[in-house]
């Protein structure tokens, strides 16, 4: 039986999950490896800290998670499957009520990220809360 995500215990096992996702999905796959130039440490530990501070509401990440999307070559569907591949990497690993609350704030995000690309717009909101 899968138990709910503790913030503080799964921030790195999930990430870790997602991510060996996103290297071998066909989609998102070559958009990251681009973007990272092969970088995928920096950006793990980067992610560990941004989680970490959205979950947690404890700042190790200090910057704006919007603009490193902005020129990224990627629409709605990208978004879209990338809800779907964060969704699914919980769903493997948890359930439970932070579950269903970390999945509202990814979707929530990735609309917010959306729409800003979309609209030229650049928030610095943590509108995902």
């Amino acid at each position: 039986m899968k138990r709910d995500i503790r913030p503080a215990d799964d921030i790195e096992l999930f990430v870790d999950a997602f991510y060996d996702g996103v290297r071998n999905d066909d989609l998102l796959g070559p958009v990251f490896k681009e973007a990272l130039q092969g970088n995928w440490p920096e950006h793990r530990n980067k992610m560990y800290r941004f989680w970490h501070s959205v979950l947690l509401d404890d700042p190790l990440y200090f910057g704006n998670p919007f603009l490193p999307h902005v020129d990224l070559p990627h629409g709605k569907d990208y978004f879209d499957h990338w809800v779907t591949l964060f969704h699914g990497t919980l769903d493997q690993l948890f359930e439970g009520k932070k579950t269903e609350e970390l999945k509202k704030q990814v979707t929530k995000m990735a609309e917010m990220f959306h729409q800003n690309i979309a609209t030229g717009s650049n928030h610095n909101k943590n509108v995902w809360r």
